[in-house]
């Protein structure tokens, strides 16, 4: 779903829209990049699409090698 679908969807909805905006899911590089004026139903409807669309960068552990103990 496009990013202007969701707002579009949200704003226009009769339900609640938090919930309504929990079950979308956008692109992130093009929901980063969208703007909207503020104190309006798009800026509100962006905040939400923002809220439940995150990406967190993903880190890999590496297991370091158990350290043998040679005081024998």
């Amino acid at each position: 779903m496009t990013v202007s679908d969701a707002i579009e969807a949200i704003v226009t909805s009769y339900g609640d829209i938090e919930l309504v905006a929990r079950g979308m899911v956008v692109d992130v590089n093009e929901l980063s990049s969208t703007t909207a004026a503020p104190d309006t139903a798009e800026a509100i409807a962006l905040a939400l699409l923002r809220k439940y669309n995150v990406t967190y960068p993903v880190i890999e552990e590496v297991a370091e090698e158990p350290v043998q103990d040679t005081t024998e």
